[in-house]
């Protein structure tokens, strides 16, 4: 493990306080970090000085990761790991049945998979795994106290089903899944990555799925720079249509948030957006700002869910996970010295997205006792 330049993490919590509302709060959660963290490229390396994850570019195997990973979740108020799934024997897998799930620290933390659609369908011209994958799934993890159920029912995330549903295979995929799921004895809760951009005139097949919810906010937002304010009510207004059609058609509807995005350090292509709403904005505002929205739009059939892209998805900077405090910088190591930043500024956050997340959603200032980062 290469340690942040940073001194040494100390954390200790002692939460005797209550949740500030009765949400449920999900992080899409990656079991991918080995030694060499996932191959590195992502932008808070090329920063000038770098600012590294605040556990350092960790194993997620290693017990005291995800013993620190699940003391972080309890101080933010968070329920729930969705875990990014690649299939049976694939890193991710092995990570999770062998390590995560069984490690002592979860407490009551649950955990659900996040079915990576495109990784398991060949680019979606493949189905043919699906069934053998949903009952590796079920022989594997359905039955674990910690896997995640709404209503008694185990529940599966599944990625970029808009796209299963825009070529027509929605419902042979989710056929597929619901009766391998019942072959192993469990009725399965699917929860669809649906929602992006207008709700459509036509919702399809989307009727099948249990939920929707969103996992690319920074695409369904349109917004690069900073998002303003004004981009945060436009994306709302399109939200709460999508919400009207999840009502219309007796599904769940999940909002989603997320801190920023830049993913300039593993693809080309995608124009960065800020964590500041403006440039006279705190950092951290985007993401405070689309929370208390979401607050406004959850589903209590669905327990008041609010999904937050992400727990740890580095490579986009889209990570809640704390950061080795630095002050901000726009500086990187490209060679015009900006092209990874495109000028906006990224601060070493600390634990400063856990204590938005706390504030707006998780447990009471009462009866809360936090260390941060020193």
């Amino acid at each position: 493990m290469r340690l942040a330049a940073s001194s040494a993490l100390i954390l200790a919590l002692s939460i005797a306080g209550a949740r500030a509302a009765d949400y449920t709060v999900g992080v899409y959660y990656y079991p991918w970090y080995s030694n060499d963290f996932h191959g590195g490229n992502y932008l808070r390396e090329r920063l000038v000085p770098p600012q590294l994850p605040a556990l350092g570019e960790y194993n997620d195997r290693d017990s005291e990761v995800i013993r620190q990973h699940a003391e972080w979740a309890r101080f933010a108020g968070i329920d729930l790991w969705v875990a990014s799934w690649w299939g049976p024997g694939s890193r991710e897998d092995n990570t999770l049945k062998d390590h995560t799930f069984q490690s002592p620290d979860l407490g009551s933390l649950k955990i659900a998979l996040f079915y990576e659609t495109a990784g398991r369908t060949s680019e979606f011209t493949n189905y043919t795994r699906t069934t053998a994958d949903i009952e590796h799934i079920a022989d594997t993890y359905f039955n674990h106290p910690n896997y995640y159920r709404i209503g008694g029912r185990p529940v599966l995330f599944v990625y970029l089903t808009r796209v299963l549903s825009s070529l027509g295979t929605l419902d042979e995929v989710v056929a597929d899944m619901r009766a391998a799921a019942l072959s192993k004895g469990h009725d399965l809760f699917i929860i669809g990555d649906e929602v992006f951009g207008f709700p459509p005139g036509d919702p399809g097949n989307i009727g099948l799925l249990d939920a929707i919810t969103e996992y690319d906010v920074y695409g369904s937002m349109g917004r690069t720079g900073y998002a303003t304010q004004q981009g945060v009510n436009d994306y709302k207004a399109r939200q709460l249509g999508w919400k009207a059609l999840a009502d219309a058609l007796g599904v769940g509807y999940a909002p989603s948030v997320t801190p920023g995005f830049n993913d300039k350090g593993v693809r080309e292509g995608h124009a960065p957006v800020s964590r500041k709403l403006s440039a006279a904005s705190e950092f951290g505002s985007l993401f405070r700002a689309l929370l208390r929205d979401a607050k406004d739009r959850t589903d209590p059939d669905i327990g008041n869910l609010i999904l937050v892209t992400s727990w740890n998805e580095w490579h986009e900077d889209t990570q809640i996970e704390p950061v080795a405090p630095a002050p901000p910088t726009s500086a990187d190591d490209s060679p015009l010295g900006n092209e990874y930043t495109e000028g906006l500024e990224y601060e070493g956050y600390g634990m400063r997205y856990l204590e938005i997340l706390r504030e707006e959603a998780g447990i009471n200032e009462s009866g809360v006792e936090a260390w941060g980062l020193y």
